[in-house]
């Protein structure tokens, strides 16, 4: 029963699939936004955000270059949730699925986590960087109507960084 049980264990491959196809995802809409950046600079269309929707509007206070920076910063937060997808992916598959260390001895070892507080701990921080990532976006293209309701993402972040920082994840779930 006991060995049963144990097997059970291997489910976590559903699991370990389903991040790997969502990083992939995440990697196409990345290099998406890296595409569309290139080609609003090249057409001077850039500046329009939400195109062909019924909110679409024209930023006036950026250039087609700053555009194409801000989109190419937003490209940045899918390339590091495809990354943490993996991460995520392959600490599962170590720790859940790899009995003999076969795993960990195929993949560098800065990409194979030690413990669950090392994958939930990233977890976190990848939160912290897409709401800061966030943040600059709004103001970037808010730049002509700033107001006080900015600051929710800011203090957000810090009280989560704090919350990290106090909680400690990685420590003592070897």
């Amino acid at each position: 029963m006991i060995k049963i049980l144990a097997n059970l264990r291997h489910g976590a491959l559903i699991a370990v699939l389903s991040l790997f196809a969502a990083s992939i995802f995440m990697l196409y809409l990345g290099a998406l936004k890296v595409y569309k950046a290139i080609i609003g600079y090249i057409t001077n269309t850039g500046n329009i955000i939400l195109e062909g929707t019924t909110a679409e509007k024209v930023i006036t206070h950026v250039s087609q270059a700053d555009a194409a920076i801000g989109r190419i910063i937003e490209s940045i937060d899918a390339f590091l949730i495809a990354l943490v997808l993996m991460y995520t992916g392959y600490g599962i598959l170590a720790i859940f699925c790899d009995n003999d260390g076969y795993y960990a001895k195929q993949l560098p070892a800065a990409i194979v986590p030690k413990n669950i507080g090392q994958l939930k701990e990233t977890i976190v921080q990848l939160i912290l960087v897409i709401l800061l990532v966030l943040f600059m976006r709004n103001i970037w293209f808010a730049l002509n109507d700033l107001n006080w309701e900015l600051l929710v993402l800011p203090i957000s972040v810090a009280l989560i960084a704090l919350t990290l920082k106090l909680a400690n994840l990685s420590k003592g779930h070897d």
